[in-house]
């Protein structure tokens, strides 16, 4: 207020001077103006406020359709699945080689004891033969014999009790129930496990191999404070570690037995280090527990690591995505349209997979409200219902619906109108990310046509 009645009055004047009338004027001209800026400045920053807060997001998770990556047969309505392990054969033959010795070793044993009786009768044999020369020898004798050979009196030696060799039990990878383990991990979306007319799935695993867990120490330094213990300090922690992997090759053939894929993915083949958590004391490790628990995670993983390369290539799959869908947030009608759409296309979304027809007719409802509502944008006007950041949220909004209805066309078509407007980096990255999704699907649409 002092303010204002500063400019009015103007400032207090030296030597008590008069104000003038015209000053009087001048000062009200300039109070108009500095008023009119002022409202200018609220107006523009309230109005701006109201815009932003109008949109907001819903995040909405569904699946939808992916079809395959590579060409497929649509007479091919089945698969089959064939687990094999390459380490069989030489679980058998260690298994082999592992009775053949065993065997072996009752044999020797069980002639070493038949032989034992004979042996321990010749050794006392012995005994009394060279009793009975020591007893025919003088006294002197011995004692002359004992200190310059040693020779005392004889000893009875006789032959160690005969006992088993122990054969140690082979080093064997883990053996399965492949068919279940195949059926449990493998299935390819869109296809029945059949193997009529099928296509035929050849997993091959070729064992778990690993390094020797050890201990591994690492100094690691600290600050202290307080307590008369103030400095860095040097701390020794230890972990367990070893290195592993479990290689496998996957291959696939169509119905009439021609080969369609052979890969051995690298991500199996290479290996991968295990590390378990640090402590301060070392850790007592129990290897055989160790290696197992780890080896069976491997196995799982590898095969679901399979599951999805195979159904990337050939299946149909359900995907799950997250969309975000744009709405404006107003409380009378001007937006109904927009909240109308919204709610269809969130319904039409979450439904994709229980009814498809019902799901399509929500989202082309939702589709054709806001392509209505696009032909009064007015990007250039701020205070356009439809101005340039509602267009922008109506187009993402249509492509996350065109995307999960499989609409490359009008998908494109859009992405194309946006290329006419000027994208912060945020809405180019969203857009971009729209740019692949659509990509892909006309290409894994046009290898299936």
């Amino acid at each position: 207020m002092l303010l204002w009645m500063n400019i009015i009055n103007g400032p207090h004047q030296k030597n008590n001077r008069p104000i003038t009338p015209i000053n009087q004027l001048l000062n009200l001209i300039i109070l108009k103006k500095a008023l009119k800026t002022w409202l200018t400045v609220v107006l523009v920053i309230i109005t701006g406020a109201c815009f932003a807060q109008k949109i907001k997001s819903d995040e909405i998770p569904y699946f939808y359709n992916k079809p395959p990556a590579v060409a497929v047969d649509k007479n091919i309505k089945n698969f089959q699945v064939v687990l094999e392990a390459a380490y069989e054969a030489k679980n058998q033959q260690l298994m082999k080689n592992y009775e053949q010795e065993k065997r072996a070793a009752v044999d020797r044993y069980r002639k070493d004891l038949a032989d034992y009786p004979v042996l321990v009768k010749a050794a006392e044999a012995r005994y009394d033969k060279e009793m009975a020369e020591y007893n025919k020898k003088s006294l002197g004798t011995k004692i002359v014999e004992t200190s310059l050979n040693g020779n005392g009196k004889p000893v009875k030696q006789l032959p160690n009790r005969p006992y088993m060799t122990e054969v140690p039990y082979p080093d064997l990878q883990s053996s399965y129930d492949y068919g279940a383990l195949g059926s449990t991990y493998i299935n390819l979306e869109g296809y029945q496990n059949n193997p009529t007319n099928a296509l035929k799935i050849v997993v091959t695993l070729f064992g778990y191999d690993h390094t020797v867990p050890r201990n591994m120490d690492e100094q690691q330094e600290s600050v202290s404070l307080g307590s008369g213990n103030n400095g860095v300090h040097k701390t020794t922690l230890y972990h367990t570690e070893f290195s592993y992997r479990h290689p496998m090759t996957v291959k696939v053939f169509a119905p009439d037995g021609k080969e369609q894929l052979s890969l051995t993915p690298p991500e199996l083949n290479s290996y991968k280090i295990y590390k378990s958590d640090a402590t301060t004391t070392p850790v007592r490790i129990n290897t055989e527990l160790l290696v197992k628990t780890s080896a069976e995670k491997v196995l799982q993983e590898n095969l679901k690591f399979i599951n999805t390369l195979l159904n990337d290539k050939y299946g149909f799959s359900k995907v799950k995505r997250t969309a975000t869908l744009y709405y404006i947030k107003n409380n009378d009608a001007e937006y109904q349209d927009m909240t109308t759409a919204f709610n269809e296309a969130s319904s039409g979304l979450i439904m994709l997979q229980q009814d498809a027809a019902g799901a399509k007719a929500k989202l082309d409802k939702a589709c054709g409200l806001w392509n209505t509502a696009l032909k009064e944008a007015d990007p250039n006007n701020k205070k356009a219902r439809i101005n340039k950041d509602i267009t922008l949220v109506i187009y993402f909004n249509l492509l996350e619906a065109y995307f999960a209805e499989g609409n490359v066309s009008d998908g494109q078509s859009t992405l194309d109108k946006m290329n006419n407007i000027n994208l912060s980096m945020s809405d180019r990255r969203t857009k971009i990310g729209y740019d692949m999704l659509f990509s892909e699907l006309k290409t894994r649409q046009q290898n299936n046509q």
